[in-house]
Parts: structure tokens; sequence; C-alpha cells
């Protein structure tokens, strides 16, 4: 074989072996941390701005190693002393952990106040890997401040603080200034009395803020401010007491309780007059439940309403408007009250909504482009009264609202910065051309208002509460028997309650006042000699009960009203799950569907409960000893009138009676209408 064949192969089988058998490779000392993966506190690592911080900060590192092996940490912090040029230092090594762990130092109180910086690197068996901060990276900076600022000075030109005199202020909007003397301020935090805290920052660092505020309630009504630095010190709190005197009244308001042929209505406060231009009519019934004499009837016909020459509302500033309103027409949009614009929309709407047929009310302001922004909620019904209340906030930038005193839609509102001199229309509107009328009012309103004020949501729930109609009211105080039919008779003489089985009255142990009526289980009950509630309408049930036994066994039914088969309600205790259920089917047949809603029982101890059907807001409720336990929605094509008796201690009558109470039943009342959460609390503490 030649020698340079040889020479070519040894060559080729040295290569092959090397590469068969590789030489062990150099190990490798630490990553060098990634900046990204370091924090001081909570606070990313910051090479140009300190993290600011008033207690010594906790330093954190996430360490790597190329070859897997473990690693420990080394931290350096260094700082300048005061009056040294020469920086100090201090240094902590970790123990030892796998590669990717974090590692943790909390610098020692020894460090002083003042900016400090900070590195870390990883050391493993072969040594340590690089510095944080090499390769031009930058060390991570912190400051700590222990010192909290002064506290802010608040300022008012609106409201005098701490003032003997009450103020009107209820609803208004007045200007607060907080400053502090400190310039590394950068949060303000506020609350009236023990409510929500706000926080406020400057645009620059020992800026002052100013913010507008309303009180949130009349009387003496305490503010508390207080500053902070970056570090989160905080100082000291500023209180001040504002009196706040009692809401002011309606700066115009329109009763419309004129005697029939009457050509204008009286302004309550003395005003001017709402004149009645046309399709108008005085004296119809006001909405019950209310202070209210009568009404106004407006016929629907093009231009038909009242007029008042006043602008009690600018549409840019606070104000909220209401009225009693009670619609005919559900199939149109239909105006109750408005403030004409100029040449473009009205400056505010009360109104409904019908074209899409799904009817609705609505409040409508300017949006700025000529056009409107409207809120809209709840749902007429034709014939039926329901109060409308709107409310402009426009430092929240929103538009509220109310339906029988209730919230029912919120908005944003951009109302444009303008000047308005239009006039109150009631039952109309002008287009925004300034020449036609539109949205003629058929049915009847009443009470119209207008604020210069935002009007509270718990005044509004007053203003739109009507007070149900007591249509039955049976205290069990004594029973009376003639015919041989016994009966418990209710607070007016006129109708009673009639006793079934061995049902009598318990005047040894009686739950409420003098008596009430005691219950075996078998077959006892009581049934009214007539119709209480329509239950295809709003009503209120209520009735006091106690139970034989703590636990008892079964079903066991406090209140009742039924058709053919099925019970459009009825209050029943189940055994099985220690609870009681009010049931409300959606129809009268043997298996309707049923909305149930439940409240735990007390055993053997007396309840009062109440059930509830709110036909505009779809809902029905369980109270239970004046709280509200449960809530459903009922829609009013589920709801329908069950004509037969209330029933008391039993339920099922239209099938012969079933699920007999054993026990003692007290203070029954039927209501047609919705009582409000503080009646029946009011009953509830009976």
């Amino acid at each position: 074989m030649p020698r340079t064949t040889v020479r070519v192969l040894i060559t080729a089988l040295a290569t092959g072996l090397l590469a068969a058998t590789p030489l062990p490779a150099a190990a490798q000392v630490p990553d060098r941390p990634s900046p990204a993966h370091l924090t001081t506190g909570s606070r990313p690592c910051d090479p140009a701005t300190p993290a600011q911080v008033r207690v010594s900060p906790t330093l954190r590192a996430t360490l790597t190693d190329p070859d897997g092996d473990r690693v420990s940490a080394q931290f350096e912090v260094s700082w300048l002393p005061e009056g040294s040029g020469t920086p100090s230092r201090l240094r902590l090594e970790t123990s030892a952990k796998s590669s990717g762990s974090e590692f943790s130092w909390t610098v020692p109180d020894t460090v002083p106040e003042g900016v400090a910086s900070w590195r870390v690197r990883a050391k493993d068996a072969e040594g340590y890997g690089p510095w944080s901060d090499s390769a031009q990276q930058g060390r991570c900076l912190y400051a700590k401040d222990v010192h909290p600022p002064a506290a802010p000075q608040v300022t008012s030109p609106d409201l005098p603080l701490d003032g003997a005199d009450p103020v009107d202020a209820l609803g208004r909007y007045a200007s607060f200034t907080f400053a502090s003397s400190s310039p590394d301020v950068t949060a303000y935090t506020y609350r009236f009395a023990y409510g929500k805290q706000v926080t406020l920052r400057p645009e620059e660092p020992g800026q002052p803020v100013t913010v507008r505020l309303t009180p949130p309630e009349p009387g003496t009504v305490a503010l508390e401010v207080q500053a902070f630095d970056a570090a989160g010190n905080s100082s000291v709190p500023t209180h001040h007491t504002i009196r706040v005197a009692s809401a002011a009244g309606p700066v115009a308001r329109w009763k419309l309780d004129e005697p029939a042929g009457s050509p204008r209505a009286e302004e309550a406060a003395g005003g001017p007059y709402a004149w009645a231009e046309r399709g108008v009519t005085f004296g119809a019934d006001a909405p019950t439940g209310t202070s209210l004499t009568s009404a106004a009837t407006i016929d629907g016909s093009y231009g038909a309403g009242l007029r008042a020459e006043t602008t009690p509302a600018q549409p840019s500033g606070t104000f909220a408007v209401s009225a009693w309103v009670r619609p005919d027409d559900l199939g149109r949009a239909m105006t109750a009250v408005s403030q004409t614009g100029f040449l473009t929309a009205s400056d505010f709407t009360l109104a409904t909504t019908g074209e899409d047929g799904t009817p609705a009310f609505t409040f409508t302001l300017p949006d700025g482009e000529g056009a409107a922004t409207r809120v809209t909620g709840g749902t007429p019904v034709a014939g039926e009264w329901a109060h409308l209340t709107g409310v402009h906030d426009p430092v929240a930038g929103t538009a509220r609202l109310y339906v029988d005193g209730a919230l029912a839609a919120t908005g944003e509102a951009a109302v444009p910065d303008r000047k308005s001199n239009g006039y109150v229309q009631i039952g109309r509107e002008l287009e925004s051309d300034g020449r036609l009328w539109t949205g003629a009012w058929q049915g009847d309103l009443a009470d119209v208002q207008v604020w210069d004020r935002l009007v509270l949501p718990e005044e509004i729930a007053k203003l739109g509460h009507r007070t149900p109609q007591r249509t039955g009211y049976w205290p069990m105080e004594t029973v009376r028997t003639e015919d041989s039919t016994t009966d418990t008779p209710d607070t007016e003489g006129r109708q009673s309650l009639i006793l079934s089985g061995d049902a009598h009255l318990n005047t040894a142990d009686p739950l409420t006042g003098a008596g009430s009526i005691s219950l075996d289980g078998d077959g006892d009950h009581l049934d009214s000699d007539g119709h209480q509630i329509d239950t295809d309408r709003s009503y209120t049930v209520t009735g006091q009960v106690r139970l034989r036994e703590r636990a008892p066994d079964g079903t066991m039914a406090l209140l009742s009203q039924g058709g053919d088969e099925a019970d459009a309600f009825t209050l029943r205790y189940q055994g099985d799950q220690m609870l009681w259920e009010a049931v409300f089917a959606h129809d009268d047949t043997a298996d309707p569907e049923t909305t149930v809603l439940t409240a735990m029982s007390s055993g053997g101890s007396p309840q009062t409960f109440a059930v509830q059907y709110d036909q505009k807001a779809g809902e029905v409720r369980l109270f239970a000893d004046g709280v509200l336990v449960d809530s459903a929605p009922y829609a009013a094509a589920d709801a329908w009138d069950a004509y037969r008796a209330l029933q008391v201690g039993r339920d099922s009558a239209g099938r012969g009676g079933a699920h007999h109470l054993d026990g003692d039943v007290d203070e029954v009342r039927t209501y047609a209408g919705v009582l409000s959460p503080d009646e029946i609390r009011a009953l509830g503490r009976s």
C-alpha cells in the first residue's frame, strides 16, 4: 500500500475517533442576572429613578447557571454617607439553591435614609458570575424616606368650613382645594364622615389639587383629608366640619291640581303659571297613596299641553326634574315634561318611547352635536301611574332616570356648556327647528317639579313612593260566633277571617297583643269572607307565625291565595329542609312553572313574614322579620289574578285544601301595592 494512502487512512480513523468521543466541555460561571428579574420590594429594578420606600426594602433576584448547578446569591447595597465623598457598602451572601430560584435580602435598618443602589451576582462551584450592573446595565436604585408630609390645608371659596350656621349645600357642588407645604406630596385622600375614601393625584409632586364635592347628607358633616408622599408616608389627617342645611325645595313646581275649567296651573312657590293652551282638562283623579288631590288630563292632540314662561334648569348644570305620569298610549313617543332649546334639541325631556314595540320611560339631554343623549328604563303600563325623576350630574358626567323612586337607568352625559332661555313645556316638546310641536302626551300628569341641585336617592325614593292601600288587617284579638260561624274581625269591622276546624282564640300565650289564633294542623284554617288582593297587580301580604314544634316534619302553609288549580302565591314551611318558602305560580294549572324564594326558619320562635309582588319592577320578594331575605324576577306575563279568598293556615284551596299549619298565627295584613322596606321593617318590629 502506498505511504500516502496509509496516511489518509490513519487521518480518517483519527478524525472518526475524535468525533465519536468528544473532550469534556469547560465548566461555566453563573449567568449575569437580568434586570427584568430584579425587584426592590414590589417595584421593578430602575437604574434611573429611585423606587420610593418608607421602610428598608426587600431585594429580590432570580439567578441561573448555564450548567444547571446550584447557586448562591451575593447582594451588595451602596450609599453615600452624609458629609462623605466615599461610598459605603454592605454585602450579604445567601445559601445555595437550585438554578432558577428566587433569592431575597431585606436591607438592614443600619443603611441610612436617602438614595442607595444595589446589585447582585450568582456564585457556583466554579466561582462568581458577573454583577447585575455589568455591561453598562446600571445598578437598581431606591430612596428611603420615613418622614411624613405636612398635613394638608383645605380651602373652599363656596362653603364655610367649621362655620356655625347651616348652609344650602345638599346636592350642590362646591369647590375644594387640598394643598400641603411638603414638596414631595404625590396624592391626597378625602372622605366625608365614614364614607368611601377617594384618592386624588396632583399633576406634579407638591402641587395642590382642586375637586368639586357635594356633602352626602344634611346635618354636621365631617370632612377628612390626608396627604401622601411617593414613599407612602401619610400626614396626620386634617378635619373640618360643614353644617349642611336641610334639602332645598324645588325651584319650580306645578301640582296640576286645579279644579276643572281652570285656564292655568299655579306654581307652588308663586312663580310663573303654567298656561293650559289646548287639549288640557283639570280635575282628573290623582295617583292614590300620595298627598296630591287631582291631576291634569292631556288628550294627545297636536300641540296639546301647558306652557310655563320660566327657565328653572340650565342643561349643562346640576338639576333634576320629576313628574307623576299615567300614559294611555304606549305605541308612540310621548313627552311628559320638557324645556325647549333654541333651534336645537330640548334642554331636557321626561318621556316615554314606544315606536319599536317595547315601551319604556326616558330621560333625555342634549349631547353637543345637535342631537340628544337618552337613558331608558322601566316599563310603562297603560292607565297606571308611575313617578319619573331625571337627574343630571355634570361632575360625574351622568344622566340618571328613576322610576317609582328606584334607579332604572344611568348613562354618560356630555352636555354642552350653553346658556338656555327655554320655557318649561308640560305634555309636549318643541322640535329642534323651533317651530313644530311633537310628543303630545295622552293621559294624565301631576306634580311637575324642577330642582337646581342633585336630588339624593333617598329623597327620590320618598317622592316616588305611593302608600299602598291596606285591604285588610286582622289583629286577631277577639273572635265572635253567629249562626254557628266563628270569625275574627278586621280593624274596620267590615270583613273577617272565618275560623274552620278546631281553630280557636289563644289569649294565654298570644304572639302579639291580647290574642292570636291557634291551629292544630288537622284541618284547621282561616279564610277571608271576601276577595283581598288582585294578584296580577302589585301586592304585599304579611303575617306572624309560631310553629308548635321547633323542627316539625312535613309541609305547612301560613298564607295563600289561589284559583281553580294553583295558588298565585303560597308561603309555607318545608320540614325536610327546615326552610320557609314563598312559591309564586306562573299560571292557574295543576302543575305550573313556579318562582320560589326561601328563608331560614327560627324553629319555635315567632317570625313575621311578608310576601310581595312588584309589578313595575318585575320582581317578587320575601321578607323575614323586616329583612329582605330573597327576591327573583317575575314578569308581568307570569302574574295572574287568583279569584279565591285569602287562606291562613293552609293552601291549595282550589283543590280542597292542604298543608294545614300546626301553630299560632297573628297580625295578618293585605295591601294593594308595594310596601317600602322601611314600612315592612316597622311591621317586623311590631
